[in-house]
């Protein structure tokens, strides 16, 4: 089997504790500081994950919306011509995590390969996403440097 064949079929599971053990939650009632924090906490993310009372997926809060919270007349500005113009307006009111996180979070399963997961990242310019079990509870999350050090990895043949 060659490199690309291997890195196709080496699942999430294999992979998604080499950097990130725990990844950054939230509840939805935090505060946008307590999100702020949260990112700083842990710079190796980019994302915070917002769950429920029983760890499920709810939400995420990409690096790029907190941008957009701390500079909402900036992004209102540069995206004029989106359709998302009006997510914006939310922006300047937000007081917490439920206010700018994304409510149609990107997840990904532990039995997923890392080609699939590749995939994802590419066609959403992103570069990591949360790990869910069966019922949507958070598990844990891959990034983009996990699947780098798995190529690493394969190609030393270690």
């Amino acid at each position: 089997m060659d490199t690309r064949e291997k890195l196709a079929t080496t699942k999430v599971r294999d992979v998604r504790n080499l950097l990130v053990k725990v990844p950054t939650t939230v509840k939805a009632s935090a505060s946008t500081t307590e999100v702020l924090e949260s990112i700083i906490a842990d710079t190796r993310t980019r994302h915070v994950y917002v769950v429920d009372d029983s760890n499920r997926l709810i939400g995420s809060i990409r690096l790029n919306d907190v941008v957009n919270f701390l500079f909402p007349w900036v992004a209102a500005f540069e995206d004029r011509y989106s359709s998302d113009v009006l997510e914006y307006d939310k922006m300047f009111g937000a007081k917490t995590a439920e206010d700018i996180m994304r409510t149609d979070p990107l997840y990904v399963y532990e039995t997923d390969s890392l080609e699939d997961v590749a995939k994802v990242m590419m066609e959403n310019k992103i570069n990591e996403l949360p790990v869910v079990d069966g019922r949507g509870a958070l598990i844990g999350q891959i990034n983009m440097y996990e699947i780098i050090e798995a190529y690493l990895k394969i190609v030393k043949g270690k």
